[in-house]
């Protein structure tokens, strides 16, 4: 009998430290609605659960903040770098833009082309051309703007995300 106390208790250790306050509200929820249903013996379509286990994205967009300014910093000493040394020894263009794109999806907003190559700190040809290589990569896609179609707004995928979070949460 301790043993499975014990397991259950380390089922909601588990879900604490892996869990935000509201994705355990909406698994218990998920989990009061499934008892309902089989105490009535509900069957069918109605047994749905709202709840989703987090995936690897919802993990980084939880902790996305913190990870920004790490995003931030890193892309500071770049800039303070270029400032001691000359730009065209130490260019990453690619590695910048991600930064960017980073920072604002951390913070909802939205990127232009044009912000993102002066982002990059490279001529704007040079910049289009990794933005074209990052999208045929997955990392990022272009959308049009929904009022002005001659503005693209350019945001990292979910692979993107993942990829630079990830790293970030290395640091």
């Amino acid at each position: 009998m301790n043993s499975q106390v014990a397991i259950k208790q380390s089922y909601l250790n588990n879900a604490a430290s892996d869990l935000s306050p509201d994705q355990i509200r909406n698994l218990a929820e998920s989990l009061l609605r499934l008892a309902d249903c089989i105490d009535q013996d509900w069957q069918g379509p109605e047994i749905k659960s709202i709840f989703r286990w987090p995936n690897e994205l919802s993990k980084i967009e939880k902790n996305a903040l913190n990870l920004a300014e790490k995003a931030r910093q890193t892309y500071e000493r770049r800039r303070l770098r270029n400032k001691s040394l000359p730009s065209s020894l130490l260019g990453e263009p690619a590695w910048d833009m991600l930064l960017e794109l980073f920072m604002q999806y951390a913070g909802g907003a939205k990127v232009s082309t044009t912000s993102l190559c002066i982002a990059s700190g490279c001529p704007p040809t040079t910049a289009l051309r990794y933005v074209g290589l990052m999208e045929n990569e997955g990392l990022l896609k272009r959308t049009p703007a929904e009022t002005d179609k001659r503005l693209v707004f350019v945001e990292l995928t979910d692979a993107g995300v993942i990829a630079i979070g990830r790293y970030l949460e290395r640091l």
